[in-house]
């Protein structure tokens, strides 16, 4: 293999010396089986409403909500190894009413830990009161910490924010 080869280890290109890991354009990054932990999350509802079901990749009835009508919510994710992507998608839809869903929304990435340099704004974007995948292009980023950082409910007098599922990936 020549001087700065991409192996290919079960479809993972890596980076030998950067550990900088590109997984395949349909595979999500910010994924529980793949090691994602939260290690921050503002307030949750609780029961069938844990952050735990931001990345859990099944799109439930519930997913994620706040305890109450504070903002704005946070919640930090922890990759296991720095990761590549370009392409993050949010789904607002569940069971909570429509006013309830996360509408404005900011994601940011750091490496090392977010108090050695920072937080990168990578974008804000605003949900539409619609089902389904919502996809945004995002600079092409590095990170091993994502921040979540939702600033508003559809609704203005919501009594919290919910969000089903979130995703980065490299497309």
């Amino acid at each position: 293999m020549g001087r700065g080869a991409w192996p290919s280890v079960a479809g993972v290109a890596v980076s030998v010396g950067l550990a900088v890991f590109a997984f395949g354009q349909d595979e999500n990054v910010l994924a529980a089986r793949r090691g994602v932990e939260i290690i921050k999350v503002t307030s949750e509802r609780g029961g069938e409403w844990r952050a735990a079901k931001l990345i859990d990749e099944q799109i439930t009835p519930t997913g994620w909500a706040s305890a109450d009508a504070s903002l704005p919510q946070e919640v930090i994710f922890r990759l296991p190894r720095l990761a590549r992507f370009n392409t993050l998608v949010l789904n607002a839809a569940s069971d909570a009413p429509e006013g309830e869903w996360a509408r404005d929304v900011e994601v940011h990435a750091a490496d090392p830990f977010p108090t050695m340099g920072g937080w990168k704004l990578l974008a804000r974007v605003s949900l539409a009161r619609a089902a389904g995948d919502q996809t945004f292009t995002v600079p092409e980023s590095e990170g091993r910490f994502i921040r979540l950082v939702i600033l508003s409910a559809q609704a203005a007098d919501a009594p919290r924010v919910s969000l089903n599922e979130v995703k980065l990936f490299m497309r």
